[in-house]
């Protein structure tokens, strides 16, 4: 009698401790982190841009997620370097740093730092002055002055690359880590032949840069990942647990796509020509039409403006083979429904495509779409038709996708040119990659658009009047 009850005690006290451990552990990632998080980032254009209409930049908007996720509140602080901005963290000014494609050197062990996963890597590429010969041969460098912005780690690729070629080429490089001021500068100067950028703060860049190609890449990708102080309390249970997360649910690869999806591998150097050129010598023409009808349905002057480049060129004529005119393309049913006479007259054409637009925005209202993907849905609808985008909507849910984002809408659109799919649905056929194609060229427009309004250039003075009126 006595053995089985000490059996019982034992097995209560063992159930106890049990208990007491699941318990702690349930709470181990509930650890309570300080209110205000100090975050110190490099100043480049992927994280306090100054072109993106998307919004704060890639990899702020994940930060942004991580302080929705862990309910914190962050003060960010730019910083000119990379080197400086993990000198805060060393030193305890920061609390967490944005490593965007910067890779320290090993730090003594006893350095209360952590690094995170590393999310994307990136090289360095080689970039010429079209005035002058691209890189035929790596020795060509030898003769030569490259620019390069102020980063470690292509400091490091140039040192490396010198090294191989057994000569100096002499490397001039700027105050900060911006790539945008002295591209801007150095895009039109042919004295400098070659430039040393990080493809991943480059991309963004790359269509106001119409002078500079890129024309080789060199050494070891470069890392982007957060690094973390490790004594904060709670600090790297958070992130850890953030991290798998976002790796796993597609936020990085919906966020992605948002910000650099529309930016083609190859730059069509003379399509941003004609751009440029239609903007100085047709856009004005129109300039009343779209700000009026911009104001009146509440729509980004400049997204109507890339609409209708995209549709005809600022052509108040075209006319295409399906019988679609004018400068938003209306066709006959679209025209009568918005009420519009005639097609071929600039103004009404201009109203009717933007009333469309809205009209479009507003039936997708019933399905749960928001922010900027609500808006690349309607290009999709006023392309290919409201219909067809209910079937996509329709396919990404019952396929397990997100149904309303468009990285989804992206992958599933080209499906309804397959019968498997299109028969299963209510309206049938469409030109799914056409749409697609479609919807990723208004955006390139429009951010090129919008960027060149912004920066300095002849463009400037014709797009201004448009950034007077909210974007969507």
């Amino acid at each position: 009698m006595i053995l089985f009850s000490q059996h019982i005690f034992n097995i209560v006290v063992y159930l106890l401790c049990l208990s007491a451990f699941l318990y702690l552990y349930s709470i181990k990632h509930e650890i309570p982190l300080p209110k205000t998080i100090r975050v110190a980032a490099v100043d480049i254009e992927r994280n306090f841009p100054r072109l993106s209409p998307w919004g704060p930049g890639f990899d702020r908007e994940i930060l942004d997620e991580f302080s929705n996720y862990s309910n914190i509140d962050l003060e960010i602080t730019p910083y000119s370097t990379h080197k400086e901005a993990f000198e805060a963290l060393l030193k305890g000014r920061a609390d967490l740093m944005l490593a965007s494609g910067y890779n320290p050197d090993i730090f003594k062990p006893s350095t209360p730092i952590k690094a995170g996963p590393v999310y994307e890597k990136s090289p360095a590429l080689i970039l010429h002055n079209i005035r002058r010969f691209e890189l035929r041969t790596p020795f060509e460098l030898c003769d030569q002055t490259i620019f390069a912005p102020k980063h470690p780690g292509l400091r490091t690729i140039f040192d490396n690359l010198s090294d191989y070629l057994v000569c100096k080429p002499m490397l001039i490089t700027s105050n900060n880590a911006t790539h945008l001021a002295p591209l801007l500068e150095f895009n039109g100067d042919k004295n400098f032949r070659f430039h040393l950028v990080e493809a991943g703060a480059f991309k963004p860049l790359q269509p106001f840069l119409h002078r500079l190609r890129v024309t080789d890449n060199f050494g070891d990708d470069l890392e982007y990942r957060w690094y973390w102080r490790d004594d904060i309390r709670g600090l790297s249970e958070t992130n850890e647990d953030f991290w798998n997360q976002i790796t796993t649910n597609g936020t990085i690869e919906d966020k992605r796509e948002m910000y650099f999806g529309f930016i083609p591998d190859e730059t069509d150097f003379y399509d941003l020509y004609s751009l440029r050129k239609d903007i100085r010598e047709k856009l004005p023409f129109y300039r009343k039409y779209i700000l009026k009808a911009a104001k009146k349905y509440n729509i980004d002057p400049l997204l109507i403006a890339a609409v209708m480049y995209q549709e005809s060129r600022f052509d108040p004529l075209a006319r295409s083979k399906t019988g679609v005119r004018g400068l938003m393309q209306l066709t006959e049913d679209t025209a009568q429904l918005m009420g519009i006479s005639s097609r071929l007259d600039p103004e009404q054409s201009i109203t009717g495509g933007a009333k469309y637009l809205r009209f479009l925005w507003n039936k997708l209202g019933s399905r749960d779409v928001d922010g900027w993907d609500r808006w690349l849905f309607t290009l999709a609808a006023y392309n290919q038709g409201l219909g067809h985008v209910y079937d996509a909507i329709d396919i990404s849910d019952y396929l397990g996708k997100s149904p309303d984002t468009w990285r989804s809408l992206k992958q599933i659109f080209p499906l309804l040119t397959m019968p498997k799919y299109h028969s299963q649905t209510r309206y049938g056929y469409t030109r799914g990659y056409e749409g697609v194609d479609y919807v990723e060229s208004i955006r390139y427009y429009y951010y090129t658009m919008r960027g060149l309004a912004i920066l300095p250039g002849r463009e400037a003075k014709y797009l201004t009047p448009f950034l007077i009126v909210p974007g969507p």
